[in-house]
């Protein structure tokens, strides 16, 4: 049961792939380190031999004890630190953001969040590729 004045949320994580500009994502009823990890997981297993770059904001759940020790046991992850929530140029997947959520929950009014869940996982699948600026994983982005 909902408590007046509270709103139902998901969690989402996402990340483009630099090579084919294919986006991943996945969503959970709460933002927990655990499932940020569950994420990681799922990506590397994607590409098991290519190197990963993971740009990461200071979002606590992006620097959790189980993050850094899952980073720790994949030295192929290369990790860049951007600002929490970095602007669009600096963080290609903040671009991505902004597009669902003027598609998919701008100025909309839904009677659950199950709905609006639904209608971003659609936008997920149904979004072209959007290439990684070379300069972006260049050592200067660091």
């Amino acid at each position: 049961m909902s408590t007046p004045g509270t709103n139902a949320r998901r969690a989402c994580f996402g990340a483009l792939a630099a090579a084919t500009g294919e986006f991943h994502h996945a969503a959970h009823d709460r933002k927990l380190a655990v499932h940020f990890v569950t994420f990681l997981h799922r990506l590397a297993e994607a590409d098991p031999t290519g190197p990963l770059v993971l740009a990461r904001d200071n979002v606590a759940t992006h620097d959790a004890r189980v993050v850094r020790a899952w980073l720790a046991a994949h030295p192929r992850v290369t990790v860049l630190r951007l600002p929490t929530y970095a602007a669009h140029d600096a963080n290609p997947v903040e671009r991505i953001w902004g597009l669902m959520k003027d598609d998919v929950a701008a100025n909309r009014r839904a009677g659950s969040i199950d709905p609006l869940t639904e209608l971003a996982h659609r936008f997920f699948a149904g979004l072209a590729p959007h290439p990684v600026p070379t300069s972006f994983l260049s050592p200067s982005a660091q």
